[in-house]
């Protein structure tokens, strides 16, 4: 069982429950009544007095335990009477803090991470009792189930109609490797602003201020963050607008749209912007890049971060399913609303919030989105449709369902990086796929041209 470093906590409270884990338990106490995203939750519950070190450990703890979930209750459950879901809630992530701490995070000391656990189970004997007494039992390792649904349900913790999905979709081994890689927390991973800097010299710079870097695994634009000290915010090379964040999964995306200098182009679901920057950039010289979003605070981010990197966008606040321009642009993309499971490494609380039903429900937005957007797209000009999300409802259902007169699919490997090329298909579609793809996140993408 791998564990990972973790930072150790401050001193402890009340019945050992320091404010760091007070936090962290009110957190998942929060998504257990009613689940929303994980960063929400870190940011809705850390307060101001927090230094960067308790914000970095309540991250690691409430990231962490979401992601493990599944691993934590089967774990637990071998000395409990009945599943941890039938404990009363204050019980239950606090059992599931606890485990986390002891079964993934080296420099907790596991008397800390018990003590702390129990405090926060509540104030009766019982609670407390349990608590204790069921994390002192922790300490072994466990092995993984037999049965193979099992162990990827419980031991890589996602939930069991993924499983089953992705078993009769991939066969096991893959679907294995796609649920190994989702609980490999994705790394931090930079763009160079191509306006200002070049990749090499930008890892320099970053170097100089502390940050170490190494090169993209598919796109040589990108650099991915091994280790820092100051925070990236903090940096020059951040003030000088010298790059973006920015998987490289995204960054691939925005390449494979194909935008050309003098392009007019239009990003229809923009916020938070990073492939409006790309399309920006590739427009340079000559061209521009519109940010539509129907969110006017994402939209006020998205231009700051624009301004920062040197890049003059419009925005424009639209319902991409009813765009607000006729067939002025030779560049749309639809960068669409999704499930998200293409990058559950990042968004692990996706993979408890999701149900099988709500795959359908994205694919019949997603496909009136698309069929709205394609009446901004010129005579002669390119749509792009793309989600971060290997799912067929959303991926090839929708390309295969877009009908849109006119619109011919149109191959575009050519925009790719050669490091790149090997996920587009022979029908044109970038897939990347987390299995088949070690360390990058999982995209699909899909192009059309306008005749005329």
């Amino acid at each position: 069982m791998t564990r990972r470093p973790g930072a150790a906590p401050r001193a402890g409270a009340r019945g050992g429950a320091d404010p760091v884990r007070r936090a962290a338990h009110a957190a998942l106490l929060a998504f257990g009544s009613r689940p929303g995203s994980a960063e929400e939750l870190v940011g809705r519950f850390t307060p101001a007095s927090f230094d960067p070190r308790d914000r970095a450990f309540l991250r690691e703890l409430v990231y962490g335990a979401l992601r493990w979930r599944g691993r934590l209750d089967f774990v637990l459950g071998r000395f409990l009477e009945k599943s941890p879901d039938h404990l009363p809630p204050r019980v239950r992530e606090a059992l599931r803090l606890g485990a986390y701490q002891l079964l993934f995070l080296d420099r907790v000391p596991a008397h800390g991470a018990v003590n702390a656990s129990a405090g926060l189970a509540g104030e009766g004997r019982w609670e407390r009792g349990l608590v204790n007494a069921v994390l002192r039992k922790v300490k072994a390792p466990a092995e993984p189930p037999a049965d193979p649904e099992d162990r990827l349900a419980a031991w890589e913790s996602h939930p069991r109609w993924l499983v089953r999905r992705w078993i009769a979709s991939l066969g096991y081994e893959k679907a294995r490797a796609r649920c190994e890689a989702d609980n490999a927390e994705g790394p931090l991973v930079l763009r160079a602003n191509p306006l200002r800097t070049a990749p090499e010299t930008l890892a320099a710079r970053l170097a100089e201020e502390g940050i170490e870097t190494s090169p993209g695994l598919a796109d040589p634009g990108c650099l991915r963050v091994e280790a820092q000290g100051p925070s990236l915010t903090q940096t020059s090379a951040f003030a000088g607008g010298l790059f973006i964040v920015q998987d490289e999964a995204s960054s691939l995306a925005a390449r494979y749209a194909g935008a050309r200098p003098g392009d007019r182009a239009l990003d229809a679901c923009a916020a938070p912007g990073g492939k409006t920057a790309c399309l920006a950039w590739a427009a340079s010289p000559g061209g521009r890049a519109v940010a539509a979003d129907l969110s006017l605070a994402r939209l006020g981010r998205l231009r700051e971060n624009c301004a920062r990197i040197g890049v003059d966008v419009p925005a424009v606040v639209m319902d991409a399913s009813r765009p607000a321009f006729g067939d002025a642009f030779d560049l749309v993309l639809v960068d669409a609303p999704c499930s998200g499971l293409g990058v559950l490494r990042r968004h692990p609380d996706a993979r408890w919030r999701l149900r099988e039903e709500d795959l359908a429900a994205h694919g019949a937005r997603q496909r009136g989105i698309l069929r709205a957007a394609a009446g901004a797209v010129r005579p002669g000009g390119r749509l792009v449709y793309a989600v971060c999300s290997n799912e067929p409802e959303e991926t090839e259902e929708v390309a295969a369902g877009f009908g849109a007169a006119g619109f011919t699919p149109e191959g575009a490997g050519e925009g790719l990086p050669p490091e790149a090329r090997r996920f587009a298909g022979p029908d044109g579609a970038l897939r990347i796929r987390p299995e088949e793809a070690p360390g990058l996140d999982g995209f699909f993408a899909m192009r059309w041209r306008r005749g005329g």
